[in-house]
């Protein structure tokens, strides 16, 4: 199968980290979180000049004028690539918004407006500046899972607790549009993952190349190129 431009400029939380540690002197790391209408952004530069990353204003996907064309408007796109230019980015961590370890339409809507964004602008994300998908710890992750002689999560076949009144719908697993700055989550996950693949000593001032992490979730680049503009289909891998 060959690789879809989606693809080719996916690569593991750790490549990025080494080409941040590359470009420490003058470079930064972008976050993203892509919501149902908004894109959430955030900076940060190496943890040897600064710890914390930065949120910036929130980007709509659409305008009145795009409103009905699929993935990103032209300003949002123009937006972005301003971005990237003042802020020097390198490379981007994108959170990945699995629920209780479990992909579902969220994690399409970030692949369908990554789709877009590299097919209509070549400065965003590429090869020279990758991507990486980086699922939050706070949302877990099959591997805590245990599986069956097939190889398939329990947890899909786990009924949750009954309550008086209870209902279900499809639409529950869906994340909603959040009341709150999706720019804060961009910041939160760019600070995760500075966390587990730097060793900072705050009081010098320094922090160590970056470090081997077993336990990050990766997501083999051969997989995306399953994505289609219906759906995605990933298999999900430990580093």
């Amino acid at each position: 199968m060959l690789a879809t431009k989606l693809s080719s400029a996916l690569v593991a939380p750790s490549k990025v980290a080494n080409t941040l540690d590359w470009r420490k002197a003058f470079g930064a790391v972008m976050g993203i979180d892509v919501t149902r209408d908004r894109i959430g952004l955030a900076i940060v530069e190496h943890p040897e000049h600064i710890c914390e990353s930065v949120p910036l204003k929130s980007i709509p996907l659409h305008d009145t004028a795009d409103m009905k064309k699929a993935g990103i408007s032209k300003s949002a796109l123009s937006e972005l690539e301003a971005v990237i230019r003042q802020h020097h980015v390198c490379a981007s961590v994108v959170n990945w918004p699995v629920h209780n370890g479990r992909m579902g339409e969220d994690c399409g809507k970030v692949l369908h407006v990554l789709d877009a964004v590299i097919n209509r602008s070549n400065s965003i994300i590429s090869r020279k500046r990758p991507f990486t998908l980086w699922g939050s710890s706070a949302n877990g992750s099959f591997a805590s899972f245990p599986t069956d002689s097939w190889g398939r999560s329990v947890e899909f076949a786990r009924a949750p607790a009954y309550t008086p009144g209870m209902s279900f719908s499809s639409n529950s697993v869906s994340r909603q549009e959040p009341s709150y700055d999706p720019s804060l989550v961009a910041a939160s996950v760019l600070d995760e993952w500075v966390e587990k693949h730097w060793q900072i000593d705050s009081k010098l001032g320094i922090a160590t190349a970056p470090k081997l992490t077993s336990k990050n979730l990766f997501f083999d680049p051969s997989s995306v190129d399953e994505y289609n503009s219906e759906s995605a289909s990933l298999q999900a891998a430990l580093l």
